[in-house]
């Protein structure tokens, strides 16, 4: 399922970065920012799904429908549903226990982090993502240009450009070549 979704979401965000301007405001547009916010919120299901249950969690604010937890050991931020806090509401700082991936609530045994540097440390912490043991598509590059020191390739995937070291780069690529980026090294397509 997470190949699944990691393609669909990919595939919308090249499809509105190509389109975007051409579409914008319409009737599509807002279909695929839609359908682009249900697979992000599957995504972010999938998760919490992975939370330990002994992990300790802690609450910095409410962000839209989400609850901005975080487990500053592992260094990690959480969007957590409101829906899935359950119980009374936590203040800045609570402690937050895992009950299961759609219920979380209060740990009134835990310690509370100091809600006086919150913003501290949520700034040391990085957003979860989707464990590396699941299976993730490819991300596909373009090369544009080949310099001495690195080649410019557009991230077919986000239609961005990125700089990549020649050393990573196999020999015998040219410009116009497509590679993929596997298991932390890039092939020739």
């Amino acid at each position: 399922m997470n190949d699944f979704l990691n393609f669909s979401y990919n595939a919308l965000n090249l499809l509105d970065n190509q389109i975007h301007d051409n579409i914008k405001g319409s009737f599509i547009d807002n279909f695929i920012h839609e359908l682009q916010d249900y697979l992000k919120s599957q995504e972010n299901i999938s998760i919490l799904n992975n939370i330990p249950k002994n992990a300790n969690l802690h609450f910095a604010k409410f962000e839209g429908n989400y609850a901005i937890c975080f487990d500053y050991s592992n260094k990690l931020i959480y969007n957590i549903p409101k829906s899935c806090i359950k119980g009374s509401q936590p203040e800045i700082g609570d402690p937050i226990k895992v009950i299961s991936s759609n219920d979380f609530r209060i740990d009134t045994s835990g310690i509370p982090a100091n809600s006086d540097n919150i913003d501290e440390l949520i700034n040391e912490c990085s957003y979860a993502n989707i464990p590396l043991n699941v299976n993730i598509l490819s991300e596909l590059y373009k090369i544009i240009d080949i310099k001495t020191d690195f080649a410019i390739c557009k991230n077919i995937n986000t239609n961005k450009n990125e700089n990549i070291p020649i050393d990573d780069i196999p020999e015998n690529t040219d410009i116009g070549d497509t590679l993929i980026f596997k298991n932390g090294k890039f092939l020739k397509k």
